[in-house]
């Protein structure tokens, strides 16, 4: 006759050695996500402070070729974009990030003016310079 105990105890230790994986698998799981949040926030902040430096640049380009100009760039504004604004001499963006708020600011070498909807996707700006003033506004997308 078998014994019974036998089958239990290998049982037994068979859910201790899977108990012990799990136990060593949850931490790996949690810095995963941990990690994969702090790599989205830092590729949403290249990829807006690339956005504010093409709308600086353009407002300066126009600034510099002097009135009629107008310059339109296509941007993707990223994920988490809370306020744009748009006033002396300075591009301001507030963002939301996990961490806390944080704004980027961009300065250029003119008065600008302007306003910039706030959504995440592609955005089709321009910048048109009069006399004295650049205006940067939104344009559809074609």
């Amino acid at each position: 006759m078998k014994k019974r105990g036998s089958q239990g105890q290998v049982s037994m230790e068979f859910l201790m050695i899977v108990g012990m994986a799990l136990l060593m698998t949850f931490p790996l799981i949690i810095i995963f996500f941990q990690q994969q949040e702090n790599l989205r926030t830092e590729i949403g902040a290249s990829q807006l402070d690339k956005v504010a430096s093409e709308i600086r640049d353009a407002a300066d380009e126009v600034y510099y070729l002097g009135a009629p100009s107008k310059k339109t760039v296509t941007v993707y504004m990223p994920e988490g974009v809370k306020d744009i604004n748009i006033s002396a001499s300075r591009i301001k963006f507030l963002v939301e990030s996990p961490g806390t708020d944080y704004e980027l600011v961009k300065w250029s070498v003119t008065n600008l003016t302007g306003t910039i909807q706030i959504y995440s996707g592609v955005h089709c700006i321009y910048a048109q310079a009069s006399d004295t003033i650049v205006t940067i506004n939104e344009t559809q997308c074609s």
